[in-house]
Order: structure tokens, then C-alpha cells, then sequence
């Protein structure tokens, strides 16, 4: 998997990864069920690499990307 070059791939990447982690989070803990495999490690050193460039997950981030998932049904809240 290719890393990515600009501030705004970065930018992409650290809101994917930081959605993909809240994810993973809530399936964990039985909050929500179904929906893709996450990659915790490749998500960990998306976002140690996105903050050492001073890159930060976007605000209604997860709000945002939950309702998405829901719209498509990927996934069922519990």
C-alpha cells in the first residue's frame, strides 16, 4: 500500500484512518456489527506519521462517516 505525498492525501488518509479505528472501536465493544475488516496497525501508523507532519483527524469526522456507513447499510447499530 502506497503512502501518501500531498498535505491533502495526508489529510484523507488521517480522517480514514481515525474513522476506521472509531469503527473497529465500536465493533469491539458490541455498539455496532457487520461492515468491513480494519487494518488497527496500518490506521496507527497513518495517524503517528499524520500528526508528526501536524496533520489531525477533521472535526464531525466520525458523525459524519457512521452516517454514511448506515445509509448503506454496512452497518447495524445494536
Amino acid at each position: 500500500m502506497k503512502n501518501p505525498h500531498t498535505r491533502e492525501e495526508w489529510q484523507e488518509a488521517v480522517d480514514c484512518a481515525k474513522a476506521w479505528m472509531t469503527f473497529e472501536a465500536a465493533r469491539t465493544y458490541g455498539v455496532i456489527s457487520g461492515g468491513p475488516g480494519v487494518d488497527v496497525e496500518r490506521c496507527e501508523e497513518l495517524l503517528d506519521r499524520g500528526a508528526s507532519l501536524g496533520i489531525f483527524p477533521s472535526e464531525g469526522l466520525i458523525e459524519e462517516f457512521v452516517k454514511q456507513l448506515k445509509a448503506q447499510g454496512a452497518i447495524v447499530a445494536s
